[in-house]
This record gives structure tokens, C-alpha cells and sequence, in this order.
């Protein structure tokens, strides 16, 4: 089942998610790369795609268990936030972008930052991937960007 974005999801849902974690600090469970990601396109479509994440995890170590768990990964695989959202993508419909670069404003991306893997959005501006940071919101350029999915 693909996702629908509710009506002006840009100019007020969206634009109201990300006014909202502007300054908040990051925190593992709550406040991550992956749930900000989700909490953005559940503001955008009223549908949770990381439904199957909150609460089972607490810091970096046991969110990589749960992606493990979740996503079924053999228990020595090597799993990072992109598996997560590539299982939440297919879970919920989003159709991967072919090539990264042309996703578009809110759609699902996973970037390589300082030799991390993190998920975010694409900004409004269409130019950054937005995602969570230490003390905020931290935008990168979106030719960092690794993978995308249409939201």
C-alpha cells in the first residue's frame, strides 16, 4: 500500500514537524536519524512507518539488534540504518528512486555523513537532506545522498 501525503503536507504539516525538532537533541529511541525520518513522513501521511521500532531499542547497540530482529538479517550480518529504512520502504509501498538525486521534497533518504550511514527527509528546499543532529536539525548537501524512496 502505497503512502498518500495529506493536504498541504508542504506548507503545513511538513513545514509545522520540522519548525518543531529545530533545536531538539538527539536521542537514541526518541529522537534519532531513523525515527525523525519517520516521524517526518507519519506528519506528512498520518501513517507511522517505523511503527515496528519504537520502544525496542535504547542506544546504538540495540538499535542495530532490533534491525537485525526486524528485518530478519542473520544475527552476524552487518545491518545499519539503511537496512531499516529499505524494510520500512518495502513494508509501506515506497517506490525506491532508480537514481537518488532526483528525490524530491519529504521523500525518504539515506546519506553517508563523516563515514556514518544516517536516514532523513529532503527539505523543503529540495537541495538538503534534513536530519537529526546532536543539538538539531542538521542539514546536508543532497548530493550526499546514498538512497531515496518516494513518500
Amino acid at each position: 500500500m502505497a503512502l498518500t501525503r495529506i493536504q498541504h503536507w508542504a506548507t503545513r504539516s511538513y513545514h509545522t514537524f520540522l519548525l518543531s525538532r529545530a533545536s531538539m537533541p538527539f536521542a537514541w529511541g526518541t529522537h534519532d536519524c531513523a525515527l525523525f525520518a519517520a516521524d517526518g513522513i507519519e506528519a506528512m501521511t498520518g501513517v507511522d512507518i517505523a511503527a515496528a521500532f519504537r520502544g525496542k531499542y535504547t542506544d546504538e547497540a540495540s538499535s542495530l539488534t532490533a534491525i537485525r530482529t526486524i528485518t530478519g538479517a542473520a544475527a552476524d550480518a552487518v545491518v545499519t540504518v539503511e537496512d531499516a529504512a529499505a524494510w520500512c520502504a518495502t513494508q509501506h509501498g515506497l517506490e525506491e528512486w532508480i537514481y537518488p538525486l532526483m528525490a524530491q521534497r519529504g521523500d525518504l533518504a539515506v546519506v553517508v555523513d563523516s563515514g556514518r550511514v544516517i536516514a532523513g527527509l529532503v527539505h523543503l528546499n529540495g537541495r538538503h537532506i534534513v536530519c537529526a543532529g546532536e543539538s538539531g536539525l542538521h542539514r546536508l548537501p543532497i548530493t550526499q545522498i546514498k538512497r531515496a524512496w518516494h513518500v
